[in-house]
């Protein structure tokens, strides 16, 4: 079936003023380290492949930032949560502070259902999950530790080149090629403190270099990173530390990257990484009520204490061949990421099994909790890109996908092994899709491109369940979610000259349909949930300028947006059970982001940007408790932020810079809420933001040393709230997630 068809076009108003983080460079940005000869102080212009070919990012018809990872890791933002709070129209929502876990969303695209509204890449490999079983909403590669080139987000529907989960954008990591003919190398040590916890440790490097010269080259690269953790484990009855920084985490992560050129025209690309995180407990503190109080102090928590790992692994390799006129790619990926969590559950369920079995209170010791989940993807694409010069650029292709998922639940009572609950469900996610795009030049200056893909998807889900807590044990074929999806692409780009370019862009995306858990009115027996998840579609109207002014004094990115989005995916709470639906009415989002750059020299730059997302429900939504007009949890309205940097010289062959940034995010709704006594969440908004960094570096020869303070006020805001009443008790459950205190940290990059 094909739910996709435009909504009501609107007519939109180029405004705004200009995007950019620090350091990132956002699409009309100059290169972050300009290059100026005495002769000629000429910016370099940053060449992108968002649109799967190679392109300057002035001439991309879209809003794209490109950052340079290296620049934020030496100045301690060591996450793409970092790079993304420097992006306009971008956020991520922390669900337990942690790298990698979370939601990445765009664009007034809140992320309310189990399937990701972001499309992750590494290169041409996608390594977001397609299930909604899988924890994909939840869990991200965070790969910017990695061997990366640049970090491409790109904002707005993709569902014409990226697919499913592209609804909001697209995350794309480029690595960098490995060397052919001169070897190349850098180590990074870097040690901070953070206040109120311990000492940070991360430790960075890579070599490459060729095996044959001119044909054959690897790369090898890894890292490790020890969070040290500021959140103390306090006892739930009498507060006091039980554990100090137990919000600790432990990261590693190394790769593989071969690249052999046969011929001129035939290329054979191999990669291989592993990154593995595991901590004890999430960064998440107790909250009284809705007043925000915390309940036993700043930065405490009384949750278990457990074992929570999460490993991903990708093996791709990528074929390139160019013929006359056009360049064929090939690329095959086996993705897989495992996520287990194992925590004590004795004080919660212990006494409710010996109740139920008769035993004697006390005689269960352990009741270990484990939540286990598993997902395998395959997927491989053809793409053809025309190289030909003349009127005419196309790209087609074929892309297929396989994914396998395993979640499951297990309450053990030890030592008597009685099973308190069992809950498994496996799926299998299968998708076939058809793309092309095909751009028509009318002049040199005048271009259209239209895009269509059309994409076959299916979603089969078996649903397992047993033990003391659930009675009956079931064994369940769900229903199986199948759909036909067309998505669309529309851009007009003009270019009044060299150093200007604007564009509209009308878009569409979708997530695909879902198999789906039932949830009955425990005294009625009445069906509450729905059988089926249908797809959700979404079209985004567009328009934007972006350029260079007064000899690249002035660099300008601008863009203004709507958003019709019909059948959006959304959890729903019944009694406690949380499962998915559609809102039937619809989202609507508008906004725009901003971004100016000033540079009134080559050693001197000043960079601002601004955002603005505003979404809305179109109806009443009772299915989600959810009323008209409602904002959507998760979109803040505002958010800016600016950076200002200064290069000096120390010396001949010494140089040195001051760098100072701000960063403010406004505050959001965690949840719907209608008063509803069946619907168990509570909204509670999150704090306002407002973080502010500096660093101090030198750059002598190959060594580059950067002293850095984030945070450097020490906000203690909370970036995300989670309240919900706990079933029965008439109680209610709030978390809040802090923002990282200062951190204080000196870094050291040696390159050879």
């Amino acid at each position: 079936m094909n739910g996709n068809k435009p909504g009501t076009k609107y007519s939109l108003i180029l405004a705004g003023l200009a995007t950019a983080g620090w350091p990132l460079t956002s699409l009309a940005d100059v290169a972050q380290d300009l290059e100026v000869s005495a002769a000629n102080e000429a910016v370099e212009k940053i060449t992108v492949t968002s649109s799967r070919r190679v392109q300057s990012i002035q001439d991309v018809p879209a809003a794209v930032s490109a950052v340079n990872p290296d620049e934020f890791v030496r100045s301690g933002l060591t996450s793409i949560s970092d790079v993304i709070g420097y992006t306009p129209g971008y956020q991520v929502i922390s669900e337990g502070g942690q790298r990698g876990r979370g939601s990445i969303t765009a664009r007034g695209v809140s992320q309310l259902g189990g399937t990701a509204v972001t499309a992750i890449y590494i290169d041409d490999v996608p390594l977001t999950s397609n299930s909604s079983f899988a924890k994909g909403n939840s869990l991200f590669f965070d790969g910017l530790l990695g061997d990366v080139e640049r970090v491409e987000l790109i904002k707005g529907p993709q569902g014409t080149l990226f697919g499913a989960t592209a609804i909001s954008g697209a995350i794309r990591y480029i690595s960098r090629e490995p060397a052919l003919f001169d070897a190349r190398g850098a180590l990074t040590a870097d040690m901070s403190a953070t206040k109120g916890g311990g000492i940070n440790k991360l430790y960075r490097g890579f070599y490459s270099l060729p095996l044959v010269e001119d044909r054959l080259g690897i790369t090898l690269a890894g890292f490790s990173a020890d969070d040290a953790g500021y959140v103390d484990q306090v006892d739930a009855l009498t507060g006091d530390v039980i554990r100090e920084d137990a919000n600790h985490g432990d990261n590693y992560g190394y790769s593989a990257d071969v690249l052999f050129d046969a011929t001129d025209k035939l290329s054979l690309r191999i990669k291989a990484l592993k990154q593995n995180s595991s901590f004890g407990m999430g960064s998440a503190v107790n909250i009284a009520g809705l007043d925000k109080q915390e309940m036993y102090g700043k930065l405490t928590s009384n949750r278990t204490f457990g074992d929570e790992n999460t490993s991903q692994r990708m093996l791709s390799g990528s074929l390139e061949y160019e013929m006359e006129g056009a360049v064929v790619n090939f690329t095959s990926s086996y993705v897989k990421y495992t996520s287990g969590l194992a925590q004590d559950g004795k004080p919660l369920y212990a006494p409710i099994i010996e109740q139920l079995t008769g035993m004697t209170p006390g005689s269960i010791d352990t009741v270990p909790v484990t939540v286990d989940v598993e997902s395998k993807k395959t997927t491989h694409e053809l793409r053809i890109t025309s190289t030909a010069q003349g009127k005419l650029e196309w790209i087609a292709g074929l892309y297929l996908a396989d994914e396998s998922t395993q979640n499951q639940q297990k309450i053990l009572a030890l030592p008597a092994e009685i099973v308190g609950l069992l809950a498994a469900f496996p799926s299998d996610y299968k998708e076939m899709a058809a793309f092309g795009n095909l751009t028509y030049y009318l002049s040199d200056d005048f271009d259209l491109t239209l895009g269509m893909r059309y994409a076959d998807t299916e979603l089969a889900l078996n649903y397992l369940r047993d033990g003391l807590l659930i009675g009956a044990s079931e064994d369940l074929t769900l229903p199986t979610a199948e759909a036909d999806i067309q998505t669309y692409l529309l851009t007009a780009r003009y270019r009044p000259h060299k150093d200007m370019s604007l564009y509209a862009r009308i878009a569409s995306g979708y997530r695909p349909a879902s198999a789906n858990l039932s949830i009955n009115h425990p005294v009625t027996g009445q069906l509450l949930s729905q059988p089926t998840v249908d797809q959700d579609n979404l079209w985004s109207y567009e328009i934007g300028a972006k350029g260079d002014w007064a000899d690249g004094l002035f660099s300008y990115d601008a863009a203004l947006w709507y958003i019709d989005w019909q059948d959006f995916q959304a959890y729903a709470s019944f009694f406690g059970l949380r499962t998915q639906g559609n809102a039937r009415g619809g989202v609507t989002a508008r906004g725009f982001e901003g971004a100016l750059t000033i540079s009134p020299s080559s050693s001197f730059t000043i960079k601002t940007s601004v955002a603005y997302s505003n979404s809305t429900l179109n109806e009443d939504e009772p299915s989600l408790f959810a009323l008209a007009g409602a904002d959507l949890p998760g979109v803040p309205r505002w958010s800016l932020s600016s950076i200002a940097r200064y290069e000096f010289d120390l010396s001949r062959d010494t140089y040195g810079w001051v760098t100072a940034g701000v960063r403010y995010r406004d505050s959001f709704p965690s949840a719907f809420n209608n008063g509803d006594p069946t619907n168990p969440t509570i909204n509670l908004d999150s704090d306002n933001t407002l973080l502010v960094d500096m660093s101090v570096g030198m750059a002598w020869q190959d060594l580059v040393l950067n002293l850095y303070v984030n945070n450097l006020l020490d906000a203690d805001d909370y970036a995300s709230f989670n309240a919900q009443m706990i079933p029965g008790t008439g109680n209610m459950d709030i978390t809040g997630t802090p923002v990282e205190p200062r951190t204080i940290g000196l870094s050291a990059t040696y390159s050879f």
